[in-house]
């Protein structure tokens, strides 16, 4: 009696010790995950988020047509009310759109956890580690590449609405009360109308209603309500003509590696895309066995049963949709289902299959696969996925840093076409409907940054110019009407990760300011002169006339902090960037050396929108990204003295080189700033008063992605 005692007891002590392990890696997983989400914040609209600045005036002046424009194939009816209750309510800082994004995503997975929780058939450990490492694998910190983006707030909007539609039909089966009904029809409308995948839960609604045996009365009102709803959801539809159904069913194989590799995100990209498919018909064959096991047992009909393979079937009617508007055959890499803003689904998803495993596993009494052996093997498993998903992760921020150093431009009151394009692929649009968030106070404007241009740097504390700290200017670059200033500083000193910086023209006036973006330091300025750790990214404007620059970090906020001068004073780059406005057509009597290598033929990827060259330019690629060469074009520069030219080139910078030089003595008048992964092209202008000027663009580089075009010599103001 005492042994068995005892062995209870050791039990007992090592299945609390797992529990509380389990628990403190969830806590520390949400921990990060937040941290991660508030990093990540850009405070500027960013790709699609952009159409609610187009829609600021409807929102404002309550034009309610404006929530049943689409937005490709969708009616985002839902998700549009957060967006204009954002405006009106949160000044546009796009923050309540993430914070019920999250929110959603949260209640989903508590939906899916509790269905098994409250199963009390199968023991209390079993459900606690089936739930915590649910929500270890859910909140695992790359889940922040989809929460991080507001305006992908109706995957989340959808998925709770799939699940609670589920739950409420479930439970109306179970009660025959006609209000749960009401709520499965209210749920099924907010995810119909928040993401357009949502129209095929209507068909699982009823083939559901019919498996859990709801009354005829029942299923008669929510038949009736499908076709209410998905009638009203097409009333002057635009259809779009990218949707294919026929060709799911004339690429079979296709269509199952998309399936399949869209199931295995994130950690179908651990290796290959091979790698990805095997994992995902795992995931699926996990389904199936579990599915027939359990009907053998007669259990399909239990709440979690029906719960979890219900939300797997939508995941799969989702993959389906997405397959017939994305699915391209002759991609065998099916890269179309790795998209990071679809990732809340396929994470969703592992963690309904995991919680499934852990049920089944309990209820079917498993002796090789119980509740011990699962939680160690999906531990295992999950900590070498999430560790090696790291630099995947990281790189899939990229998009994040890009946009908020563009914010930061935004901020000291400039817009360069090309650091624009990185939160939008056209300027254009970006420079109609940024205006009046700016005018309005909207967004990051609402903080009023404007304010400080021109002031002194006694405004921001207590300057002092002995004190020099730690860092320096390591780069200085021209953009539209300023300029970009990258540096380090020693932030020990600080005890602030994120000091802001101020930048000062030689009268001590504050010409522009910045910080390290939360998000991390772009790749494109990484150098061995730059600690990524102690990075910060500003930018000055040329409004105020300035001759050199310095840069000083503020210890603090307000007037008793000091404001510390970096070392090193920087003179202002020659070049400039030319908004479109200054620039004219092609300057003539250019004489033109262009090696054999070059020619007039197209460009890999022609950019869309931004700045277009008035002539047919000349370029390196000539189909090939291993072509060197050298475009020369000498010529005398107007009256004005002042002369641009247009540049475009690759994703890589390697080998790369444009620069106006002094054709009489050689001397170097400016050299072109060339970034990495810039998209669109961009103008620079310099004033000179030599005699005769030479444009001299180089391509020495010959691997992929490294190939230049360039404009003639244009006349600028």
């Amino acid at each position: 009696m005492s042994t068995n005692t005892s062995e209870t007891a050791r039990l007992f002590h090592v299945r609390t010790i797992i529990v509380c392990c389990l628990a403190l890696w969830l806590g520390h997983t949400l921990y990060e995950t937040v941290q991660r989400l508030m990093d990540l914040y850009i405070p500027i609209p960013m790709g699609d988020y952009w159409r609610v600045p187009q829609f600021l005036k409807a929102y404002q002046t309550w034009q309610m047509g404006v929530f049943w424009k689409q937005h490709n194939e969708h009616r985002i009816v839902f998700p549009e009310i957060f967006f204009a209750m954002d405006v009106l309510l949160g000044h546009g800082r796009m923050i309540l759109p993430t914070v019920v994004s999250v929110l959603c995503y949260a209640l989903t997975w508590g939906v899916l956890c509790a269905t098994v929780a409250r199963d009390r058939t199968i023991p209390i450990f079993d459900r606690c580690c089936g739930v915590l490492v649910a929500g270890v694998l859910a909140f695992w910190q790359g889940s922040t590449l989809a929460l991080a983006q507001p305006f992908l707030l109706e995957w989340p909007l959808m998925q709770v609405g799939v699940v609670l539609s589920l739950l409420f039909l479930k439970k109306t089966a179970d009660s025959g009360r006609a209000l749960y009904l009401v709520l499965t029809i209210v749920m099924a409308v907010v995810a119909t109308y928040s993401s357009g995948n949502g129209l095929l839960l209507w068909v699982l609604l009823l083939g559901l209603a019919f498996a859990v045996r709801v009354e005829k009365r029942f299923i008669v009102a929510l038949a009736l309500a499908a076709v209410v709803f998905v009638g009203l959801y097409f009333a002057g539809y635009q259809f779009s003509g990218e949707t294919n159904v026929l060709a799911l069913f004339k690429h079979p194989v296709s269509f199952l590696g998309f399936t399949a590799t869209y199931l295995s995100m994130p950690f179908g990209k651990l290796i290959s895309p091979g790698f990805g498919v095997g994992l995902g018909l795992l995931n699926l064959g996990i389904v199936v066995l579990s599915a027939l096991k359990l009907w053998r047992a007669k259990l399909l009909g239990t709440l979690p049963a029906v719960i979890l393979f219900s939300f797997y079937v939508f995941t799969l009617l989702t993959i389906a949709i997405t397959a017939a508007g994305r699915m391209d055959p002759a991609d065998q890499t099916f890269i179309a289902a790795t998209v990071t803003r679809y990732l809340s689904v396929p994470m969703l998803n592992w963690a309904a299959v995991v919680l499934l495993c852990f049920w089944t596993a309990a209820r079917l009494h498993g002796r090789i696969f119980h509740a011990v052996t699962l939680t160690l093997l999906y531990s295992v498993l999950l900590a070498i996925g999430t560790y090696k998903l790291r630099s995947w992760r990281e790189a899939n921020e990229q998009p994040f840093v890009d946009a908020q150093v563009a914010a930061l431009h935004m901020d000291v009151g400039l817009s360069d076409s090309t650091l624009e394009a990185r939160i939008f692929p056209s300027p254009e649009f970006v420079d109609l409907f940024a205006p009046p968030l700016r005018s309005q106070h909207l967004a990051m404007f609402m903080l009023r940054h404007d304010r400080w241009l021109g002031l002194k740097l006694s405004d921001f504390g207590d300057p002092m110019p002995d004190k020099t700290i730690a860092g320096g200017i390591t780069h200085l670059a021209a953009v539209e009407k300023g300029t970009e200033v990258v540096g380090w500083v020693d932030t020990a000193d600080l005890r602030n990760p994120y000091p802001l910086i101020l930048l000062a023209n030689e009268k001590g006036q504050v010409v522009g300011w910045g910080r390290r973006p939360a998000a991390g330091f772009p790749a494109d300025w990484r150098t061995p002169e730059t600690p990524p750790h102690e990075a910060w990214i500003a930018y000055a404007n040329s409004a105020i006339p300035s001759k050199s620059i310095s840069a000083w970090a503020v210890a603090g906020h307000g007037k008793r902090h000091p404001v510390l001068p970096i070392e090193g004073v920087r003179a202002l780059p020659a070049i400039e960037g030319a908004p479109k406005a200054d620039v004219r057509g092609l300057i003539p009597d250019v004489t033109l050396r262009v090696d054999r290598t070059w020619g007039q033929g197209a460009i890999p990827v022609p950019p869309l929108w931004g700045w277009q060259p008035p002539a047919t330019p000349y370029n390196s690629w000539q189909e090939r990204d291993d072509h060197t060469g050298q475009f020369v074009a000498e010529f005398a520069p107007p009256a004005n003295g002042c002369v641009s030219a247009g540049v475009l080139h690759g994703p890589s910078i390697g080998g790369l080189s444009a620069q106006f030089i002094d054709a009489d003595t050689g001397t170097v008048l400016a050299n072109f700033p060339l970034r990495e992964h810039d998209n669109v092209w961009s103008v620079w202008k310099v004033y000179t008063h030599v005699r005769r000027v030479r444009f001299v663009a180089t391509d020495n580089g010959k691997e992929w992605g490294q190939w230049i075009a360039v404009s003639g010599p244009l006349f600028c103001n």
